[in-house]
């Protein structure tokens, strides 16, 4: 008999995209995930991080969070769930106990909840079939004592080197206290070499810290999958003993820059104590979308959109060229109702002219400081929301007078 268990991660609960609300389409993902269920004879699931996306959620996020695992239960699956970085350690570890009755087990996070060993049971049986090293976001005081005067190269090497010694311990125990099941590791955090969505979410990732410095090593030989959360890209990491590690990324687009990112869960089948997965994609029931170019290209590209999803598409328009905004608008409203699409986001991508050379200015690093010349600043910021040289034009003398207020008051 195989035991079955479902990684899914980042489902960011309560999320709103440009002030729209998810929950439709988190209400699609619960429902085909509970058929999924059903279907597959899933017997546990595993939340690797990150299951609302603020601390302090609202009360429709956390009635979806409440349905799906009164549903798991009434399908009498085991949920075992760990913090991430957006979710409160405190919120999520506030019910545990009470969870605990409905085959729930949390690890949320802090001191004293940052890691714990959870066994995993083929419904209808008695012996652990499999073991989780449960693993919860780990924020740098958690496991350390941060020393006063250290250098950052030198905490991320203690915090690296903590984040290892926390894994290695886990699996000394899960070894000694569960002798000759697979041992699944949970992690939400940023590996060094995966793979993100565009090059501007790396920059992201890139300035928070040890977040985005964590090699894939810290994960010893002795696992044997660790169920990773935090990248919202589905993928395989790689590893220098060739542990399997994945991260399932998250069930909803969540930026545009995920417009083109497979959604999907991972299945593990365990049998004879080893694993195997596969990968199930998510039925998407909105497109998010960007139109980019010139005026005439996004209008042609919007007359060829065909609404294929069950709620409208969500798109973002980047034009490349100057243009009446009033005019384009009131060309593409149309195409854009009889195709269902909702645009969300417009915005600009070019220089103008007379505007190149405050920017030349402030990359070159020249003695002119480009911050003296305000107007041009606010010229350009102007740009960027789309307006064009006439519009600009007509807020600029009240733009004008604000400012000599403001420097007539110093």
């Amino acid at each position: 008999m195989s035991l079955k268990i479902i990684h899914t991660a980042d489902w960011h609960l309560g999320q709103t995209f440009l002030q729209k609300s998810r929950i439709e389409e988190h209400q699609y993902f619960i429902e085909w995930l509970l058929k999924t269920i059903q279907t597959q004879a899933i017997d546990a699931i595993i939340i690797a991080g990150d299951v609302f996306d603020v601390s302090s959620p609202s009360v429709e996020a956390i009635n979806k969070y409440h349905y799906f695992l009164l549903e798991a239960y009434n399908l009498n699956v085991q949920v075992i769930i760990i913090g991430g970085n957006h979710d409160s350690a405190s919120r999520l570890n506030s019910y545990k106990d009470i969870f605990k009755i409905l085959n729930v087990s949390i690890v949320g996070g802090d001191l004293n909840n940052v890691g714990e060993l959870i066994p995993v049971y083929k419904r209808g049986t008695t012996n652990a079939a499999a073991v989780i090293a449960a693993v919860p976001y780990l924020r740098d005081g958690d496991i350390r004592k941060i020393i006063e005067g250290e250098t950052v190269n030198e905490a991320h090497g203690l915090f690296t080197s903590e984040v290892k010694k926390h894994y290695d311990n886990l699996l000394k125990q899960a070894k000694t206290n569960y002798p000759g099941v697979p041992v699944i590791g949970t992690a939400h955090l940023y590996v060094t070499g995966c793979i993100l969505s565009e090059p501007a979410e790396k920059r992201m990732h890139s300035l928070v810290g040890t977040l985005g410095q964590i090699p894939s090593s810290v994960f010893s030989a002795g696992y044997d999958y660790i169920a990773m959360g935090h990248i919202h890209k589905p993928q395989m990491v790689q590893h220098p003993d060739n542990v399997i590690a994945k991260y399932a990324g998250s069930p909803i687009p969540l930026s545009f820059n995920e417009r083109n990112d497979l959604k999907e869960i991972t299945v593990l089948t365990i049998a004879d104590n080893k694993i195997a997965h596969e990968s199930l994609s998510i039925p998407l029931q909105r497109s998010v979308i960007r139109f980019e170019g010139k005026a005439d290209e996004i209008i042609e590209k919007i007359k060829l959109h065909k609404p294929s999803q069950v709620l409208p598409t969500w798109a973002e328009i980047i034009i490349t060229e100057a243009v009446n905004f009033i005019d384009f608008n009131n060309e593409i409203n149309d195409l854009c109702i009889d195709r269902k699409i909702e645009i969300l986001n417009r915005t600009t991508k070019y220089t103008s002219i007379n505007n190149q050379s405050i920017r030349e200015e402030y990359i070159a690093g020249t003695d002119n400081n480009p911050l003296d010349n305000i107007p041009k600043i606010f010229t350009i910021r102007c740009e960027k929301k789309g307006m064009n040289e006439e519009s600009i034009a007509g807020i600029m003398p009240l733009f004008m007078q604000i400012l000599n207020e403001i420097n007539n008051t110093h």
